[in-house]
């Protein structure tokens, strides 16, 4: 199916890609252009809004959809390590100090009840987004990510978009068979990096050496093939429905005006 990633906490571009070629589910069958602007939606209410109950609704409807689409929970927890690590570095800084009632103290920083809720719709809102971004990912044809990219960036960004996706594979590979080497000859990551890291140094940097050796042999055969700076996928991409179009329609207009007037969840409030 997949080589495997070097690491359980990086998102696997092989089983992204397996997932988006063999899925038969209906989140699969969802019309590209409608999941791109549900993200787009998904990603202005996580922005917009100020209920941490709005955003941990978001969350759970992101989940819902995950699994509804036959994705493995078990390697979404994983990746979703590093941007939770990410957010709370941040919150280190910035949860102290908030206004609301003390809850803990260390000397003069002082932990509130608003800090927590700060964290978590932090927290919330990129779980949220990273969530929906893999089912995107994982639910949706190469060849239709790749048209959408043509479409939507202006040239020469959609080439460097659609060349730096497939020359990640190749990267991953390298780094995962060098890894691979140094187990079976007892070695460890963290422990040889740790004893002997000049040495360690120069196995990574002559890695990345390999693989822009190899992504320039990749485009000079591009080359001989006729590329001229310009990858067109021939393949066309479905168009959404009007049904499709106008469901699209009404959830911006719903969000738009829930901003506008101040419903409940996008006021000046956290909670």
């Amino acid at each position: 199916m997949h080589r495997g990633s070097f690491s359980g906490h990086i998102p696997d571009p092989h089983l992204i890609t397996f997932h988006a070629e063999r899925g038969g589910t209906f989140v699969h069958r969802i019309d590209p252009w409608v999941k791109a602007a549900a993200l787009a939606w998904l990603v202005l209410l996580v922005t917009l809004a100020r209920s941490t109950w709005l955003l941990l609704s978001a969350y759970a409807l992101t989940i819902i959809v995950y699994r509804a689409a036959g994705l493995p929970l078990r390697e979404l927890a994983r990746w979703s390590t590093v941007p939770a690590l990410f957010v709370l570095s941040l919150l280190l800084i910035l949860v102290w100090g908030e206004p609301g009632r003390p809850l803990l103290g260390f000397g003069g920083l002082v932990l509130t009840d608003g800090g927590l809720l700060l964290a978590l719709s932090l927290l919330f809102r990129a779980l949220t987004t990273v969530t929906f971004t893999l089912t995107l990912l994982m639910t949706t044809r190469y060849s239709h990510l790749a048209r959408m990219a043509s479409i939507l960036l202006p040239n020469p960004i959609d080439q460097v978009c659609l060349l730096s996706y497939r020359f990640l594979l190749t990267t991953t590979d390298m780094i995962g068979d060098l890894l691979v080497a140094l187990r079976s000859r007892g070695g460890g990551l963290a422990r040889g990096i740790a004893t002997r890291s000049r040495l360690f140094a120069a196995i990574f940097g002559l890695s990345f050496i390999r693989a822009y050796d190899r992504a320039e042999r990749v485009g000079r055969a591009m080359e001989a093939r006729g590329y001229r700076g310009r990858l067109t996928p021939l393949e066309p991409i479905p168009r959404p429905g009007p049904v499709e179009t106008f469901a699209v329609g009404i959830a911006f207009l719903g969000l738009f005006m829930a901003v506008l007037t101040g419903q409940p969840g996008f006021g000046g409030g956290a909670a």
